[in-house]
This record gives structure tokens, C-alpha cells and sequence, in this order.
């Protein structure tokens, strides 16, 4: 979890689990998606959603352990590369386990940064790059 700024508590909700009783492999990709909009909630607050962020390109999830409706979960969420016109986030789930944080999965997801109104891919804007290293403390 040191690699992370970012976390989003996760609740669990008791349509995620499935017949097996632990939560559905598509769940994951939803908490995913809470990390990083919460994410950028955080650190591009100046964004305006109606015009202007992010098209989801690609996605990746390794499952380590399964979760369960009663488990504590966190998603860490990190921008980790910023290219001309996407970058890569990181994502992690811990559940917490006897105290100890757990990484029950992992995985990436591929933005492009795009113009919603003219629906075409932009150059990742000067202030968001700013902003999201600013955030991550890269140097």
C-alpha cells in the first residue's frame, strides 16, 4: 500500500456475490471504477466532466484471493505512466485480515483522454499532468 496516495473504501454489496459466495469477477471491475473516479475527483478538480476526461481503453484484473460480503475492502488507486494521450492507472484491493491488509487483486486500466463534445482523443492537458504528478509526488 506504500505505493498509493489514493484509497477508496469499498462496501460490498450483497448483490455482488455470486453462487459460490464470494463476490462476482465483474464486481471488481466497479470498484475499479469508484477508485479512479474518486481519484480524480481528488486531484482534477478543475476538469469539466461535461466536456472534457477519460474514455476507458483497456483493463486488466489479477484475482489473488476471493472477497466476501462481510469483508472490510480498500481500492489504492495510482496513476502510474502518463503518455501524449492516455495513461495508465493501478488499482489494488486489500481486505483486511487479523489487522494485516490483505491484496486480494490487482490490475490496470488504460485512459485516453478525450473531447467529449467533439468525441476525439486529446493530448493529456499541461494542468491535469501537473496536477496528477503534484499528486504522486514524482519528481
Amino acid at each position: 500500500m506504500d505505493a498509493f496516495n489514493h484509497f477508496t473504501d469499498i462496501q460490498i454489496r450483497f448483490s455482488d456475490i455470486d453462487r459460490l459466495d464470494h463476490v462476482n469477477n465483474a464486481c471488481y471491475l466497479n470498484y475499479f471504477e469508484l477508485g479512479r473516479v474518486r481519484y480524480f475527483n481528488a486531484v482534477l478538480q478543475r476538469i469539466d466532466w461535461n466536456r472534457q476526461g477519460f474514455v476507458l481503453a483497456r483493463t486488466e484484473i489479477n484475482h489473488i484471493y476471493p472477497l466476501h460480503l462481510n469483508d472490510a475492502v480498500v481500492c489504492a488507486t495510482r496513476v502510474a505512466r502518463i503518455g501524449n494521450k492516455s495513461l495508465t492507472m493501478e488499482n489494488k484491493l486489500f481486505k483486511t485480515v487479523s489487522g494485516e491488509h490483505v491484496e486480494v487483486a490487482n490490475g490496470i486500466g488504460i485512459l485516453v483522454a478525450s473531447d467529449y463534445v467533439l468525441k476525439m482523443p486529446i493530448t493529456v492537458p499541461d494542468d491535469w499532468r501537473n496536477a496528477i504528478a503534484a499528486f504522486e509526488a514524482w519528481k
